[in-house]
């Protein structure tokens, strides 16, 4: 088995200068991790693993918490993030997890503005390695092999759903400009934009797609598709009027296209309602 210290410390050791306050963070976290035997495996995920942070960027990290000491698995996550310095405040928040036992996701901001954001779970619930992670620490090989959770990619029920919402929202809308409620207006626009941008990841294989947006902006060299900017409206009614009429045409194509990629039976039913709404 490769040495977990000497991979996640060679890791640590060769991010950029630009991170240099994440990568003393995270030497501290791996130090602190190792000298707590009730953490079985440290996996460093989002943009820092990819190599593609800066200094903005926050410390996304799964920490497997081993199983017996699960109870007590907040206590210890506080513990590790208390060994960076000194928190601004902090946040803990459950997750779903498996049936009635959910994960924990723990918040920190320290006092510099570095944020640390932890997901706590038992260590036997991994079974493997994050798509685009790194293991800075697994001293029992749980993260010794590949691993898709769910949320890298969807079923087409999923992908019908999304079109689907993104229809609801707009009809919503304009129910809404109907009676002139602009903000509420402004929010289903908002919403059926979210629907294109998971269907565009879909259309583009793009892993982690209920992210959408976010994870369009992940690939390398990212291209936004052509006509998004007009689905950006303000609050005046005939503005969002024409921005949802562009999102519609959008949504509709990103449907098509998605379909190419994961073959589903599309919501015409609502589109074409919708059309006549709007």
């Amino acid at each position: 088995m490769v040495d977990a210290q000497l991979s996640g410390r060679a890791f640590i050791d060769a991010m950029p200068q630009a991170v240099w306050r994440q990568r003393e963070l995270l030497a501290g976290l791996l130090d602190a991790v190792r000298a707590e035997p009730t953490v079985r495996f440290l996996e460093l995920g989002c943009s820092l693993a990819r190599g593609a942070g800066d200094e903005r960027s926050d410390i996304d990290c799964a920490v497997g918490v081993a199983d017996e000491h699960w109870p007590d698995a907040l206590r210890h996550g506080r513990w590790l993030a208390a060994r960076l310095g000194a928190a601004a405040d902090q946040l803990a928040q459950q997750l779903p997890g498996r049936g009635d036992e959910p994960s924990w996701h723990l918040f920190t901001l320290y006092q510099d503005g570095s944020q640390l954001s932890m997901v706590l779970l038992p260590a036997s619930w991994r079974a493997g390695l994050r798509p685009h992670a790194v293991a800075l620490y697994d001293p029992d090989g749980r993260l010794a092999r590949p691993w898709r959770p769910s949320s890298f990619g969807v079923e087409p029920e999923t992908v019908r759903e999304w079109a689907a919402l993104g229809w609801i929202a707009l009809g919503d809308l304009a129910k809404y400009l109907d009676r002139g409620s602009v903000w509420e207006a402004h929010q289903r626009l908002e919403e059926a934009r979210t629907q294109v941008w998971r269907l565009i990841a879909i259309a583009r294989e793009v892993p982690y797609p209920v992210r959408g947006l976010t994870s369009i902006l992940d690939q390398p060299a990212p291209v936004l598709p052509d006509g998004i900017e007009a689905t950006v409206a303000g609050l005046e009614p005939e503005a969002l009027r024409a921005a949802a009429v562009a999102t519609a045409g959008l949504l509709a194509e990103a449907t098509a296209a998605a379909g190419r990629v994961m073959p589903f039976e599309p919501p015409d039913g609502l589109r074409a309602w919708v059309l006549t709404r709007l």
